[in-house]
């Protein structure tokens, strides 16, 4: 579903609900109803507006354009480093320090995996960040990072797992 879409739905129909019951309680259903309907909707259309305009302009602010994957709140990508993979391992665990008060919840070295939570900041309840880490040859690794909310209801997340993914593999890349 369209992300524009969802903000609406999201914000418009618990308004509206609330707003008709409230309307409905006071100046009776003929009143109430068509109220709370016209409520929601505007509700919702003004919430699409100000949210969807505040997370392109999150997004254009650190990719420099709003296409559709850099305006997804699921972020991934994949670099190769020209390290082995041991020393791979070590950078990807290093790089979380990029992230505020982040912490490694697992890691298994053997399985080339680590997967570490970020915590709660006003642009998401919080963020889960991945790696799969597996070796190209003898003195190079192929690295997967992704970052999602850790919430699945998160519509908008302002680019903060974009800005995640961007700082991890800017890390990376220099090589730590």
């Amino acid at each position: 579903m369209n992300r524009n879409l969802k903000i609406f739905l999201a914000n418009g129909i618990p308004f509206g609900t609330f707003m008709g019951i409230l309307f409905s309680s006071l100046y009776g259903l003929n009143i109430g109803l068509p109220g709370g309907l016209i409520s929601g909707l505007v509700f919702g259309f003004l919430m699409f507006i100000i949210l969807g305009f505040l997370h392109s302009r999150a997004v254009r602010k650190i990719s420099g354009e709003t296409s559709g994957e850099s305006m997804d709140t699921f972020q991934a990508r994949n670099i190769k480093l020209l390290v082995p993979f041991e020393r791979a391992f070590d950078l990807c665990i290093e790089s979380l320090g990029m992230i505020s008060k982040c912490r490694v919840q697992e890691q298994d070295r053997s399985r080339g995996k680590i997967i570490a939570r970020s915590s709660v900041n006003w642009k998401t309840w919080g963020d889960t960040i991945s790696f799969e880490i597996a070796p190209s040859g003898s003195e190079a690794t192929d690295v997967r990072v992704s970052s999602r909310p850790t919430s699945w209801s998160t519509i908008v997340d302002y680019g903060k797992n974009l800005e995640n993914v961007e700082r991890i593999v800017s890390f990376l890349q220099k090589g730590g």
